[in-house]
């Protein structure tokens, strides 16, 4: 469900960034807490450039979530998909892992959710909570990038499970694949994930599922960067 937007950026609650920081970032898709060991720019680097130099050495997780709503303080995971990615010495794209799983919410599945996903309370009935997932959920993204499309929302609704389970996130660096396909493709009649994803001729798999989203939203942050390093020295 990373496709809707609308409220409050939630950045401040699962990075702590300074507000200046939230501000100038933010809107360049790509999130650095005030802890990150990420390299600085070479000499000469233009300074609004929304990717960090080193951005094709890095190792990435995509990841998806569906969920019973759409505020996370309230509303519960029901289903997260991850797919580890990085890039070889040419560039080229390299999906190293994925990782999907139903999560049993605790709470009643909406309809109006349900229509979205398609996911029903039987389906996740015999799925295992967030708390009993966590720890295999941290490893993947320990000392990873984080990709969401719509970012807030996926990171946000991640944030609050581990709270849940009184876990630490482990949410660190974070790219908005929405938010930098913008800059890069800035004529796109839609930025949803799918209709975005059809005009680019990007492969989609079943919409609303939260591996095939996380795959999809993979390769659309890969066209973006990859235009955007283009404008970057």
């Amino acid at each position: 469900m990373s496709d809707i937007s609308g409220g409050a950026p939630l950045w401040a609650r699962f990075v702590n960034p300074s507000p200046r920081l939230e501000e100038k970032n933010a809107s360049r898709g790509w999130i650095v807490p005030p802890s990150s060991g990420r390299l600085p720019p070479p000499p000469g680097a233009a300074d609004d450039c929304p990717l960090p130099f080193d951005w094709d050495k890095r190792g990435y997780a995509a990841l998806d979530v569906e969920t019973t709503g759409l505020e996370a303080f309230r509303d519960r995971v029901i289903e997260i998909g991850i797919v580890l990615f990085s890039y070889d010495a040419e560039g080229a794209l390299i999906e190293e892992r994925v990782w999907d799983s139903l999560v049993n919410p605790g709470i009643p599945i909406p309809a109006s959710a349900t229509a979205i996903h398609g996911i029903t309370d039987l389906d996740i009935s015999a799925a295992p909570f967030f708390a009993e997932l966590s720890a295999e959920i941290a490893i993947l993204l320990e000392n990873r990038v984080m990709v969401a499309h719509n970012a807030p929302f996926d990171a946000g609704f991640v944030a609050e499970e581990f709270s849940r389970a009184g876990r630490r996130s482990p949410l660190g660096e974070i790219a908005d694949s929405l938010v930098l396909l913008r800059l890069a493709v800035p004529n796109l009649l839609s930025y949803s994930l799918g209709k975005a994803a059809f005009v680019l001729g990007v492969e989609t798999g079943t919409s609303h599922r939260a591996l095939d989203d996380a795959r999809t939203c993979m390769h659309l942050f890969t066209q973006s960067a990859r235009k955007l390093a283009g404008t970057c020295p």
